[in-house]
């Protein structure tokens, strides 16, 4: 049995047309609007994925360049032809790190401090080790 189809036996009120119980034309299977799935508030529209792709972004982006200024060298571009090559970093303490540097065909020691920069050695590169 069709559900818009009255049953059988059944007769319209005067006028020919269904009225609900207040008085106003009753909707059809036929005439009713076409099935729209409910969004879930919970879900994001359009403009908020959009929002949420450039907030990830940017937090992605702030976090390297945090990684980056507290001294981790292997995030980060290497600059074709530099002269000046950071090859390692330790930390002493909160204030106080020792740098390995190499420039040109010299390999420093650095201690970097509240105090100044001091380099503690200056050795030649050996050849095997040269880039």
């Amino acid at each position: 049995m069709n559900s818009a189809q009255p049953p059988e036996g059944a007769q319209l009120p005067s006028g020919g047309a269904a009225q609900s119980a207040n008085g106003a034309p009753a909707t059809t299977a036929s005439a009713a609007i076409p099935f729209k799935p409910a969004q879930d508030p919970a879900l994001p529209s359009g403009p908020q994925w959009g929002l949420a792709i450039v907030l990830c972004i940017a937090a992605l982006g702030a976090a390297l360049w945090v990684l980056r200024r507290r001294g981790n060298t292997a995030i980060g571009w290497k600059r074709q032809g530099a002269l000046l090559d950071v090859v390692e970093t330790r930390a002493l303490s909160a204030q106080v790190q020792l740098n390995v540097v190499r420039y040109g065909s010299r390999q420093l020691l650095l201690s970097v401090g509240p105090a100044g920069t001091q380099c503690l050695r200056d050795d030649p590169v050996e050849a095997e080790l040269a880039p």
